[in-house]
């Protein structure tokens, strides 16, 4: 999910291309947020947003979901298009902080302040977090439970035998925006003097950990595959992927879980691969761009192991972001564009498909 929906962040440094229709009809985009498109929000309902999916050239589109407004979202395009869009539910750690623990969920204010460690008559150095929640109030949406959470995702994966979990996962480096990201044209429009300011309030790591857990829970329990968000958080990622395997080996074998556009250090996505076999390894044209101008994405990475994405929101510019992403794994393979395009497909499908030989590597902890 690419923050402020900026698209020169795809442009610079990187030719700005369409592909040829035959060439996009390969490309599956495993991890894009269509529901953020601009007809979205401009649109009275999704007609406008579900002709863009059909006309895209691209052949399939892996769709998340990432907080309350997009789960249905999500699902309606997917009854629309049921041979191109695979769903994806589960909630975003950048929302993380509207859900609760408790069931049922406590008052705004409890839960708000709770999270965060505030109180009403706040004296200490955390007054300063306390009035900028206190400025941030009425953006902020009433809490739902974490229970209700898991159970819609569960509904969902029972409607849709097809769809995956995602976006979930942890982000230690997200601090909250005085004004929840919006990718509606019409507010950017009006707010473009004054973006979003970050705030200094984080999401407490144990709540995002138990948020994430209970969501790969439900996962887990209808053996659906993943798609994971990890971000300065690659300690954390290790152990849970090894606490994984190591609680049920047959149920976290039975799965896959995709490391989307992932950024972490080149050695530990070395590791990370070659123990756990059913973990592949997103990259983008966008989250990864600076690793793709260095040469540096995917470097080590088994060719078989690599998913494309384009973690775009805007549809008409999917199939120019998996254009970039294409290109540079067919330079980093010496492989044409075609080939290129057949081996990410055939990865896919690697990936998606429902048998999976479950034999993890020998290596122990």
């Amino acid at each position: 999910m690419c923050a402020g929906g900026s698209e020169t962040s795809m442009q610079a440094g990187l030719t700005v291309e369409e592909p040829p229709e035959a060439l996009a009809e390969l490309f599956v985009d495993s991890h894009c947020h269509p529901t953020d498109d601009p007809a979205a929000y401009t649109e009275a309902n999704l007609d406008e947003l579900s002709r863009r999916i059909q006309d895209s050239a691209v052949g399939k589109l892996v769709c998340m979901s990432t907080n309350a407004r997009d789960q249905d979202l999500v699902a309606e395009l997917a009854s629309r298009h049921p041979s191109k869009v695979i769903p994806c539910f589960g909630w975003h750690p950048w929302f993380a902080h509207q859900i609760s623990l408790s069931d049922p969920a406590p008052s705004k204010r409890n839960h708000y302040y709770q999270l965060f460690g505030l109180s009403d008559s706040q004296t200490d150095d955390r007054s300063d977090l306390k009035s900028e929640l206190d400025s941030m109030w009425d953006h902020l949406p009433d809490p739902v439970s974490l229970k209700d959470v898991c159970q819609a995702i569960g509904e969902n994966f029972e409607r849709f035998p097809n769809a995956l979990l995602g976006e979930v996962g942890i982000d230690r480096a997200f601090r909250i925006p005085r004004r929840a990201w919006n990718y509606d044209p019409q507010k950017t429009a009006e707010d473009t003097a004054d973006q979003p300011r970050l705030t200094r309030l984080k999401t407490p790591q144990a709540h995002q950990m138990s948020i994430l857990r209970a969501q790969i829970e439900v996962a887990l329990r209808f053996k659906r595959n993943i798609s994971l968000h990890s971000v300065q958080a690659a300690g954390l990622t290790v152990d849970l992927l090894s606490s994984l395997r190591n609680t049920d080996l047959a149920s976290f074998g039975a799965i896959r879980l995709s490391l989307h556009s992932c950024t972490m250090d080149t050695n530990v996505v070395k590791s990370i691969t070659k123990k756990h076999a059913n973990v592949y390894v997103g990259f983008s044209s966008t989250i990864n761009r600076k690793q793709i101008l260095q040469k540096e994405c995917l470097a080590g990475v088994d060719r078989t192991r690599a998913l494309m994405e384009s973690d775009h929101h805007t549809v008409r510019r999917m199939p120019a972001c998996l254009l970039q992403a294409t290109r540079y794994f067919a330079d980093l393979h010496s492989l044409s564009l075609e080939a290129a395009a057949q081996q990410l497909r055939s990865n896919w499908n690697a990936f998606y498909s429902s048998t999976y030989c479950q034999d993890q590597d020998s290596d122990t902890d």
